[in-house]
């Protein structure tokens, strides 16, 4: 893989990452680039390299259930991950969301949110190891958060993960830990299992909670992946007065097939299309009403490029 990737020597780290001799991991094939758009994913392995990625999805728009109007989302991810070494790394990362709603009168303007600032602290030995991570997150309608003085705890939040890992053989890893965030709507704490798989040279299973994926190494500079995980979010939102607020949570499941294209040592491009269902909106009316909506499934379509450094 080292020799195909133009990767370099493999540390302990690595070897977790990718299991010996993985020619299909995304995390070092697609440095930062992953299935995301609305929630904040402090769970997931922080890719092998440093690199700035930006991406950009757009939702169809989809009925609500029971009530006149519809729904779209566009998002705008922006990215970067600065590592150290084999222990440390740092970054700064920023989730905009465009909530477009017809038929309904919103408290929010529409324009959603969150920047996060994580750190990873990594150990690993040739066996086993631990990751801790946390991400401090402003998240909020854009009257809020370009505004300091109308920050307040219920717009601030604080990310979190501890996993720990064990090189059970050559082709299978186990991660165990717990995780606190935002992907699933509200903030909860919760349970974090995967299994990582090299069932072929050129096939990578991820399957556990929060997130799935399977992985397949196409070629030199191709690689595809499929992957299920939640992609939920909560924002602080206020009126266009700045007199009336609330929480904005959004609760969804993402089904993503993701095609990617090494076009450069350093550049990758990728492109990806999804479905989103089980999506819930839990939001405040501009006449202060609160109410609960169900959407219909959407599909959304995406673009990314991140570049190593």
């Amino acid at each position: 893989m080292k020799k195909l990737l133009n990767l370099p020597t493999a540390t302990g780290i690595d070897r977790v990452a990718v299991a010996s001799a993985c020619i299909g991991c995304l995390s070092l094939f697609l440095p930062g680039i992953a299935c995301s758009s609305t929630s904040v994913d402090i769970c997931k392995e922080p890719a092998a390299e440093s690199h700035l990625t930006i991406a950009y999805y757009n939702q169809e728009a989809s009925s609500f259930e029971g009530t006149p109007g519809e729904t779209n989302l566009e998002n705008l991810d922006t990215d970067v991950r600065f590592r150290l070494n084999d222990e440390w790394s740092f970054g700064a990362g920023h989730r905009y969301a465009i909530l477009n709603v017809d038929q309904i009168a919103l408290q929010t303007n529409g324009y959603l949110h969150t920047f996060f600032f994580p750190v990873h602290r990594l150990s690993q030995s040739d066996e086993r190891g631990f990751r801790f991570s946390i991400a401090p997150a402003l998240s909020a309608s854009s009257n809020v958060a370009s505004d300091p003085d109308e920050y307040s705890s219920e717009s601030l939040q604080l990310l979190a993960a501890l996993i720990w890992n064990r090189h059970l053989s050559e082709r299978l890893d186990l991660h165990l830990g717990v995780c606190g965030d935002h992907r699933l709507g509200e903030y909860q704490v919760y349970p974090v299992i995967n299994f990582r798989w090299q069932i072929h040279p050129d096939w990578m299973i991820d399957f556990g909670f929060p997130r799935s994926q399977l992985t397949h190494q196409l070629s030199r500079n191709l690689a595809t992946s499929l992957s299920i995980s939640p992609n939920g979010n909560e924002w602080h939102v206020k009126d266009k007065s700045l007199n009336s607020h609330s929480q904005l949570v959004y609760e969804a499941y993402l089904l993503e097939w993701l095609f990617s294209w090494r076009a450069h040592e350093k550049l990758v491009l990728a492109a990806s299309l999804g479905r989103e269902f089980n999506r819930e909106y839990d939001m405040t009316l501009l006449d202060e009403s609160r109410v609960r909506l169900s959407s219909a499934s959407a599909t959304r379509f995406g673009i990314a490029i991140t570049w190593s450094y």
